[in-house]
């Protein structure tokens, strides 16, 4: 089981290529344990489904320790943002995209703070014209996780349309002849990288916010039988 893999290299993943692999492999990030925790959660549910209370169990029961220790180590000194790396300073930061599945799964790993710290750090402290940067070791953005980000401000209608504004401000005023890229620069609104970079099927995740229902009704927890 796949999950059993994960669990294995948590809380600390080794060095390895994640998403965004375009900028090269990395160990301890912060935002791939997100990704992990939260999928150790949906392997737990998928027992649930099936009716496997012991097995769902066991998964769910995994999970604390690794978010302790994700939730003391990834916080910054001053408590403002989660970093990029456990192992790095207060300036490292990343998109914590992955606590998107989290939303549209209706799940309870990580507590609701972390999304809204996350978020306000985002608004507040990073934000560029055309959008959030990746991480503190560039200056681009993939369209996709912006759009992201807008499901992820479900619940704030300020943080929400200052991101909206932001990726609606890239497709228009962007001086790159491509149609809708999603890597570009935030500052800029530039186009980056290879032209395979444009209109690919990610960026349907900018309508990540109509997966995620007011009272989460039609999540997956509430369709268990």
């Amino acid at each position: 089981i796949w999950a059993d893999f994960i669990i294995s290299e948590m809380p600390m993943p080794p060095k390895q290529l994640c998403t965004d692999d375009f900028e090269g492999p990395e160990a301890n990030n912060t935002n791939l344990v997100v990704k992990g925790l939260l999928a150790v959660e949906a392997m737990a549910g998928l027992f649930d489904y099936a009716g496997n209370k012991t097995a769902a169990s066991y998964y769910r029961g995994k999970i604390p320790g690794f978010l302790a220790f994700w939730l003391e180590h990834a916080l910054a000194s001053d408590g403002s943002h989660y970093k990029r790396e456990y192992n790095l300073d207060d300036t490292s930061f990343s998109l914590k995209y992955n606590l998107l599945y989290q939303l549209i799964m209706n799940a309870t790993v990580f507590p609701s703070k972390v999304l809204s710290t996350e978020l306000n750090y985002y608004s507040t402290k990073q934000a560029q014209k055309y959008g959030i940067p990746l991480n503190d070791r560039a200056s681009f953005q993939l369209t996709e996780y912006q759009g992201g980000l807008i499901g992820m401000a479900y619940n704030s209608s300020e943080i929400r349309a200052q991101l909206i504004d932001q990726l609606y401000k890239f497709a228009d005023e962007t001086p790159s002849r491509d149609p809708f890229g999603d890597r570009y620069d935030t500052k800029t609104g530039a186009q980056l990288g290879f032209h395979s970079f444009i209109a690919r099927a990610t960026i349907g995740e900018i309508f990540s916010l109509l997966l995620i229902s007011a009272d989460k009704s039609d999540t997956y927890q509430m369709r268990r039988p």
